[in-house]
């Protein structure tokens, strides 16, 4: 796929991440860094007056954090993507940042590998965005037809999706199917919807009830989606431990897992000893419904 040229805004109080992401996004072609901030003071003005189509970020700033920066630039009416770059490893911390609007985090220190993986998925994204967005421009007359195809279209890309990663036939597998339709379905009517997982694991059980007439659990759905995610992950593990350039890795590994679990799930693959990967349900379905054009 040739992505349409994105532009860029880092900040970042650490001058060799700046320069480490430039180069990134200019050896990958990924497209054009009109500016870069060592702080947080002025940084929403700058973001309005910029414009850019991704902000990368880091969570801690002299002046002004992170966060603060976000909920600036979405009251003013910022409509681009936010990537944040961070040590952080408090899971409140990391939620309230994904509340707040952010797609994806970066970890310093930062991996090549996943740097570029999860710049490539938001800049697909947003690929996605500007194409479905012309098409509905130019064929506005036959709008509900065009959805209809386009919804078929991103449910066959999640099956693609699950087969390249290996578990289409895991039992869990139509769970997860329910659970990213629903995210989709959330997202479609509006982009920057705020969803609790724990909500639709019950909304899914319900549905399950009424239909088969037997009792289940919210946590056994959360169960049987986890146990997918986690089959994921190692399977995923297994194609990065033979060949670390395998396409399958490349694309899936940054974008639907924390890279570090990933490379944790290696080395468990080579030593029992060593403690699995950890999974992240949100992180891998926010990851699966970047990859689809709905």
């Amino acid at each position: 796929m040739i992505l349409m040229t994105s532009t860029f805004l880092i900040i970042d109080d650490d001058i060799n991440v700046r320069k480490m992401l430039t180069y990134l996004i200019i050896k990958n072609n990924l497209g054009k860094v009109v500016e870069e901030l060592d702080n947080g003071e002025h940084a929403p003005e700058e973001i309005m007056f910029y414009q850019p189509d991704i902000v990368l970020i880091d969570f801690l700033l002299p002046q002004k954090d992170g966060i603060e920066i976000i909920q600036s630039c979405r009251s003013l009416g910022y409509k681009g993507k936010f990537i944040m770059i961070s040590q952080v490893d408090n899971d409140n911390m990391i939620a309230k940042a994904y509340e707040n609007g952010i797609i994806f985090f970066i970890h310093k220190p930062i991996n090549n590998i996943e740097a570029i993986n999860v710049i490539k998925g938001v800049c697909q994204t947003l690929q996605l965005e500007r194409s479905v967005a012309m098409i509905k421009d130019a064929v506005f007359h036959i709008e509900r037809e065009k959805q209809t195809n386009v919804q078929d279209n991103w449910r066959e890309q999640i099956d693609y999706i699950f087969t390249d990663i290996g578990i289409i036939g895991e039992s869990g597998c139509k769970d997860l199917i329910k659970l990213i339709e629903e995210i989709v379905s959330l997202k479609k009517k509006k982009k920057s919807s705020n969803y609790q997982l724990q909500d639709i694991y019950q909304q899914i059980a319900e549905e399950e009830r009424l239909l088969n007439n037997t009792v289940i659990h919210a946590r056994t759905i959360e169960q049987r989606i986890r146990r997918t995610i986690l089959k994921a992950l190692e399977n995923i593990a297994a194609l990065g431990n033979d060949d670390y350039y395998n396409s399958k890795f490349i694309e899936h590994s940054g974008v639907l897992f924390d890279f570090k679990q990933v490379k944790q799930e290696i080395n468990h693959i080579n030593n029992s000893r060593e403690d699995r990967g950890k999974i992240s349900v949100k992180k891998f379905v926010e990851g699966v419904v970047s990859k689809l054009n709905f």
